[in-house]
Formats: structure tokens, C-alpha cells, sequence
């Protein structure tokens, strides 16, 4: 099947002037750092994207969250991506690899498509070793967990739009899915 992944690319820098809640239209912790800087931005941003709200749906944590929008800004820009094995230990961290390069600042260093990260994560999930292999990744295979994760990720998505839409109180409503999914604050 296909995935539209749509959203992501709807906010500009000229949306966080008044900050989010108050006018803007896109909450700061899922903007890929070349949008912030007003660099070409293209469909690694939407990667980017993606894998920051793959790993709040895995955590029920933003991956760069701060007091204020301005640190998780600054955080973004400067501070290497979280690991999501300091919050779930237990991941696999060919898992927490690919996560992190998917949110890597230098939008060369991730998936070039959402289709790629997700046949990553799939692999490093579906390995039995649990290491993965950079550049190489086998097609997608279908089994009971890859459902689970497909799953996952549809609603991950299905939440993000539901931040744009509602902007501020987005924010809430998917802080409040992540601690009734996942029991994490």
C-alpha cells in the first residue's frame, strides 16, 4: 500500500514569531531545523517530521521538549537527536539508530522518503539480532507486529494533523493520548 503523509510541510519560520498558542500554526517540536533557518527544505523535512512524532508515539515524550519554545528551538538546532532507549530501554537500538538518523540536523544524513523510514524501523524491528545495517534494508515483510507498528504510525500521523488543526490545544489532547497509551508523562 501507499502512505500520504501530509501536514508537516504546512508551517513556516514567519508562523513562530508570535510563538505557538498564539497565532502560529505549527508547534515547534516537530519543524525539521532547515525549516528554522530558512533553508531549502524538501521531503526530509517531512522525514524528519515524522520521526519526531514516531518517537512521541513510542515515548509519549516530544523528543526535544523544553520550558519554553525558544529552548526547544534552540535544543533542535544545536543538541544531537534523543535516544528513545534512555526512555524505553527495551527498544531495540537498531531501532533507536535509525530514529536518530531519521532525526539528524543535515536533512543528508535521513531517509530520503517516509516510505524508507519506515522500512528501516520495520527491519531494525524485524532483525533478530537486533542490529541494523546502514544502507542495506531488506523489503518490508508482514507480520503481526509490522501491523502493530503500521498501526502505530497511522495513528502517530492522524495525531499530528490533529496538533495543526487545533494548534495549542493539539498539544494537550496528544500529551493526554501519549499518558493513556503508553503511561509515560
Amino acid at each position: 500500500g501507499r502512505m500520504l503523509l501530509t501536514g508537516f510541510g504546512l508551517g513556516t519560520v514567519a508562523s513562530f514569531n508570535s510563538g505557538p498558542g498564539a497565532g502560529g500554526t505549527v508547534a515547534p517540536d516537530y519543524v525539521a531545523p532547515e525549516r528554522l533557518v530558512g533553508r531549502e527544505v524538501d521531503g526530509r523535512a517531512d522525514v524528519y517530521s515524522l520521526a519526531a512524532v514516531i518517537f512521541e508515539t513510542t515515548t509519549g515524550r516530544r523528543p526535544f521538549s523544553s520550558k519554553s519554545w525558544i529552548e526547544t528551538l534552540s535544543r533542535r538546532l544545536y543538541e544531537p537527536p534523543p535516544n528513545v532507549r534512555e526512555v524505553i530501554p527495551e527498544l531495540p537500538a537498531a531501532f533507536a539508530i535509525v530514529l536518530q538518523q531519521a532525526m539528524d540536523r543535515d536533512p543528508n544524513r535521513r531517509p530520503a522518503t517516509a516510505g524508507e523510514l519506515l522500512d528501516r524501523l520495520e527491519s531494525a524491528i524485524n532483525s533478530p539480532n537486533g542490529t541494523v545495517e546502514v544502507g542495506h534494508w531488506l523489503p518490508p515483510l508482514v507480520r503481526a507486529r509490522s501491523i502493530g507498528v503500521g498501526a502505530a504510525v497511522v495513528a502517530a500521523i492522524g495525531i499530528a494533523e490533529v496538533v495543526w488543526l487545533f494548534e495549542g490545544s493539539g498539544l494537550t489532547l496528544l500529551q493526554h493520548a501519549a499518558q493513556r497509551w503508553f503511561g509515560a508523562g
